[in-house]
């Protein structure tokens, strides 16, 4: 590589961190987050969340199968030690590295990853207020390819840059999303209050529980959760799931009628 493609390329992989850093929505947050991890890692995979409470909750995801994220949800993240290494030691962590080769693939996590097409992980701390308040990962699907220190390195930067960009999102402890164009200079409508039960599925929604939990937490049907789920995203005109999570939590409107 010339000198002057060397210095495109940096420009290039400058001007995606400050991409990320300037976001003020989730949805530009995790859409700039995710170019710069194909750029910085090659991995096109992510998944964005907050720590809230004892369960990471999801923000963003891209390239990943709802099926995938709801098995980490319900189970994994319960002894997650890629997790748990980023909460003790606020380090950039990847399987591989943590279990060792041969004990990797050997490891239910790794089990979970090649189960949905997925064959390395890798995870970084979001901080804030001076603490670890989320976690980025990302995986690749290629069995030749684990992260090394230069996807590390990457992947350490874009973390610092997600944490620059939520500074400015979090906002009395609820995450807004930037008004749109057409809106702008508009007066923002008051929430309207969600019907009791809406409201109880939106709540554990928020929380990172799977529709066997919620079902079992409300005493309803798993068939019934799914219906719920469905016309909460018709309603606040989510794309799916991980969306409505996103709406649900940016435009406060979890208050629920009695």
């Amino acid at each position: 590589m010339s000198a002057r493609a060397g210095t495109a390329t940096a420009w290039r992989l400058a001007d995606q961190i400050v991409t990320v850093a300037e976001s003020r929505s989730i949805d530009d947050l995790g859409s700039a987050c995710s170019s710069a991890l194909v750029q910085f890692t090659g991995s096109s995979t992510m998944g964005l969340y907050m720590m809230e409470g004892p369960a990471p909750s999801l923000m963003y995801s891209a390239d990943a199968e709802q099926g995938f994220l709801d098995d980490y949800q319900s189970s994994v993240w319960k002894a997650d030690p890629v997790l748990d290494r980023i909460l003790s030691d606020g380090a950039i962590t990847d399987g591989a590295s943590l279990f060792g080769a041969n004990r990797w693939r050997r490891s239910s996590y790794f089990e979970l990853l090649r189960q949905w097409g997925l064959s390395y992980n890798m995870g970084g701390p979001i901080r804030g207020e001076g603490r670890i308040i989320g976690i980025l990962f990302t995986a690749t699907a290629n069995p030749a390819a684990p992260y090394g220190p230069d996807e590390q390195q990457g992947m350490a930067m874009l973390c610092r840059a997600v944490s620059v960009a939520l500074t400015g999102i979090l906002h009395d402890g609820r995450l807004n999303r930037a008004p749109c164009r057409q809106c702008a200079g508009r007066a923002a409508p008051a929430p309207v209050p969600l019907p009791r039960r809406s409201g109880q599925v939106a709540e554990q929604l928020c929380r990172g529980r799977t529709n066997k939990e919620i079902a079992r937490e409300l005493g309803i049907s798993d068939e019934t959760v799914k219906e719920y789920v469905s016309n909460l995203c018709k309603r606040f005109g989510a794309a799916n799931r991980t969306d409505l999570v996103g709406r649900l939590l940016s435009d406060k409107v979890l208050a629920t009628r009695p």
